[in-house]
């Protein structure tokens, strides 16, 4: 037997995407700048002295307002697009919904709005005769499968046990970017306060009409005080296809079409689950517990009344339901029903040393917060495109690399050229993203939330978060479990924002 101790393994090797230029400027400024100075050496030649200076403070203003960057990593040109187009939506009416009866729906009904305004919502069955709810987006050709886990946590479990679950998460999420129809999965780790509906049920269920009064009582006070200490937690993966067909137009392959073929890999996905720390537990969600949850999150206050529903037989709710009665977006706030969001997305991954706990205080219940939701988003790259994207990578590494490049220059190009490595052994490739949001009865809180949040990510290995300003209702319903793909949505193409 070794006498030598365990030693946690650290994790890292996180790039951010995107071309990188000289001097910490994007290739889109320097671009930019450089064809400004070009115009400026033109009318010099041709004596247009005037001109030419004006062309020159042009090109230093641009490089200039690219270099100062805020605490939140944005630039001039970044803040005043993000408040130009949300006034732009502000002056439309954009920003504010009413649904319901009284509201502007022809039918009266209240939907999800937004990017899942246009969502279907079906149940099938599975290869194992298990059904689970499946939500199509025809606009993106987007079907997404919400599943359940009840993951046992890291408590009383040694660290090789721990290491093993972590590195059989990173075999199931290589496993997503094999086929190239995954576009997209997350995982949404919710903690609310606990009702105690479900203890009280199980307690008076057991009651001993024999016990005494003093037994009785006690048994009867258990709910109230493990309801005031013990908050609620809920995990669930959402795993969105593609249903692009193989034809040159990429034609929608259409619902029954992917629900079969769904349904004969979902028990695959929910098996490789089991060796994960998700738990052995793992469930699809029907249709009815997607809308369930749905309509708790976007109002809270009546997660109490719909989790008696559900123990009572169900709740009636249809997908029609699900959404908010009233919304209105702020540029910083995302008022919903009765009750008020913000939504921090990550900005810079993380730079340090990152180990199988690094999340753990993110994860950990806040108090004051009716509800907070961690989400992680992950965008599975195909194996054929993963071997051209860490090799462009490789060559945008060497690029910016010389004798005098700095610190970080040097570390992203070891960086690149291990992940060619890797990307040879078997290992996946994944973009990803954090996004935490915090749902409150008032604005009160998000004073203090301001710190508390990225003082909390911050410990992650130098995970740095800030406030998603302009578009906190998409932010919002990215963390949920519903299966958006902010990057399918987006009105710039992937290839133009790596550029600017």
């Amino acid at each position: 037997m070794s006498d030598q101790s365990y030693q946690a393994p650290t994790y890292g090797n996180i790039t951010p995407p995107g071309k990188q230029g000289f001097w910490g400027l994007s290739l889109g400024v320097l671009g930019i700048a450089g064809f400004l100075l070009f115009m400026v050496m033109i009318a010099t030649i041709v004596t247009q002295y005037i001109a030419a200076g004006v062309l020159a403070l042009l090109a230093i203003a641009v490089v200039i307002a690219s270099v100062f960057k805020d605490k939140s990593d944005r630039t001039i040109y970044q803040r005043g697009v993000i408040r130009m187009f949300f006034r732009s939506r502000e002056r439309r009416g954009d920003t504010v919904l009413v649904q319901g009866p009284a509201g502007r729906a022809p039918d009266g009904r209240t939907r999800l709005p937004g990017l899942l305004a246009p969502s279907e919502l079906s149940e099938h069955v599975d290869s194992y005769g298990h059904r689970f709810g499946l939500i199509r987006l025809r606009g993106v050709k987007h079907y997404t499968v919400v599943l359940e886990v009840f993951p046992d946590g890291d408590a009383l479990v040694d660290a090789e046990r721990v290491d093993s679950m972590v590195a059989h998460w990173g075999a199931w999420l290589a496993a997503l970017g094999e086929s190239g129809d995954i576009v997209g999965a997350s995982v949404s780790v919710e903690t609310s306060e606990e009702t105690g509906q479900r203890l009280e049920r199980m307690v008076n269920g057991k009651l001993d009409e024999t016990a005494s009064d003093y037994a009785r009582d006690i048994a009867k006070s258990l709910p109230e005080e493990i309801r005031a200490n013990t908050p609620m937690v809920s995990t669930r993966i959402a795993i969105t296809f593609s249903g692009r067909g193989f034809d040159k137009e990429g034609s929608d392959q259409g619902l029954q079409a992917m629900a079969a073929e769904i349904s004969a890999r979902l028990p695959i996905l929910m098996v490789d689950l089991g060796s994960t720390g998700a738990g052995s537990g793992v469930r699809a969600c029907t249709a009815q517990d997607i809308v369930d949850h749905a309509r708790a999150a976007y109002d809270p206050i009546v997660a109490p009344a719909i989790e008696q529903a559900r123990a009572d037989g169900g709740t009636g709710l249809t997908w029609a339901d699900a959404g908010p009665v009233f919304q209105r977006e702020h540029i910083d706030r995302y008022y919903h029903d009765r009750a008020v969001s913000k939504t921090w997305e990550m900005h810079v991954p993380p730079t340090g040393t990152f180990r199988s706990s690094s999340l753990g205080a993110v994860l950990r219940p806040v108090s004051g917060v009716l509800r907070k939701r961690v989400t992680l988003l992950y965008r599975p790259v195909w194996d054929k495109d993963a071997v051209d994207a860490v090799g462009k990578e490789g060559s945008n590494a060497e690029m910016v690399n010389s004798a005098k490049s700095t610190a970080a220059q040097r570390r992203r190009l070891r960086a690149a050229r291990q992940s060619e490595e890797e990307l040879q052994d078997g290992a996946g490739l994944l973009l990803f993203g954090l996004l935490v949001t915090a749902t409150t009865i008032n604005t009160a809180e998000f004073a203090r939330l301001d710190k508390v949040i990225p003082g909390l990510t911050s410990r992650a290995g130098r995970l740095r978060m800030r406030e998603a300003l302009g578009n906190q209702a998409v932010a919002f319903q990215a963390g949920l479990p519903l299966g958006v793909v902010p990057m399918a949505h987006a009105p710039l193409g992937q290839f133009i924002q790596e550029w600017i």
